[in-house]
């Protein structure tokens, strides 16, 4: 009997040992995708705006029922990172895990980024946020930044308003709010629809627009914009508009039409410019021809070119010595230019 006592309690010590080695191990690690963020805890993103990922070894929390609990991934502003899936947005989740380093001395273990480590101090900076999921203990996300990895910076605000002053006939000064940002781009137009480079890069917020055509308006717009390696991001456009001054230089004008073209009957050319009348009798076969005021005006004056027969017309204003148009049914052209 007491041969058999001492068999049972080697075989109970045998059991006690194997329990204990069994609970000292390390627990199981999995290879678990996570986002990737920076050294603020902001996530990263590709250039279509994807977050970036990388695999990380990682043991994975899980609730009662032994299922892996997941949460959902989110910016520095707090907000839910998602993506596009099917044609729909959906919010970007990832598995909880308890920590990167499982496992061994420093000289074995992981690091999060998968490598082996030699023992020196990892150069990723790992950071952590506490989260709470229902049916499991309130855990640790590891994070990781990757080495050398830049964001593109958030657009700027757009400047509230933009404003001119000190209007002369060939130029002016404009200004516009200020607002936070790395610089600001400005372009103009004179017909308000194709622009042009003024400025691609300022930090100013007034700049004096020399060269400019009298008696004409211009349309400007300026934006923000915050820049560094890993791109440009742009505010909306700020706009304003503003017309030159006219040239008060006291001149005859001379009118450069051009026919349209009628199968070469004849017309007459009438043009009314403050008052006085000028006549031509002429051939509607495509040509250009001239009048000359024989009076002098002064400042922009307006004007009507018609033909009496056809009726075309056109009216407009000018502060030129030459002023060149066309007269071809309705469809009216507009050249400004110098006499030569």
């Amino acid at each position: 009997m007491k041969k058999y006592k001492s068999l049972f309690a080697i075989l109970t010590a045998v059991v006690l040992l194997c329990t204990l080695i069994a609970c000292r191990q390390a627990p199981k690690t999995e290879t678990v995708t996570q986002a990737v963020t920076n050294a603020n805890g902001e996530i990263v993103t590709d250039k279509n705006g994807d977050p970036v990922t990388e695999e990380v070894e990682a043991v994975v929390v899980t609730d009662a029922n032994g299922q892996p609990v997941t949460e959902i991934v989110t910016g520095s502003d707090g907000k839910a990172v998602t993506k596009v899936e099917n044609g729909e947005y959906k919010n970007v989740t990832q598995a909880v895990t308890e920590r990167v380093n499982v496992g061994g001395d420093s000289a074995n273990a992981k690091n999060s980024g998968g490598n082996q480590n030699s023992g020196k101090k990892s150069s990723n900076k790992t950071t952590a946020k506490a989260t709470t999921k229902k049916g499991a203990t309130t855990k640790k996300k590891a994070t990781t930044t990757k080495k050398g990895a830049i964001v593109k910076p958030a657009a700027p605000s757009t400047p509230k308003k933009a404003w001119t002053d000190k209007v002369k006939k060939d130029s002016l000064v404009l200004h516009w709010s200020s607002v936070k940002c790395t610089g600001y781009e400005v372009q103009y137009s004179d017909n308000g629809q194709t622009f042009s480079s003024l400025k691609k890069s300022t930090k100013a917020t007034e700049i004096e627009v020399e060269g400019l055509i009298s008696n004409t308006t211009y349309t400007f717009r300026i934006r923000a914009y915050n820049e560094n390696k890993g791109g440009r991001s742009v505010s909306k456009w700020a706009k304003t508009s503003a017309k030159t001054a006219a040239n008060k230089d006291k001149r005859k004008i001379t009118f450069h039409v051009t026919l349209p073209v009628k199968g070469n009957i004849e017309d007459k050319l009438i043009i009314e410019v403050d008052g006085d009348k000028y006549e031509k009798e002429v051939n509607l076969d495509g040509s250009t021809v001239t009048i000359k005021t024989d009076e002098k005006y002064w400042g922009a004056v307006k004007f009507k070119g018609r033909l009496v027969k056809t009726k075309s017309s056109f009216s407009g204003e000018t502060d030129k010595e030459v002023y060149s148009f066309s007269l071809s049914g309705n469809a009216i052209d507009i050249i400004e230019g110098e006499d030569d």
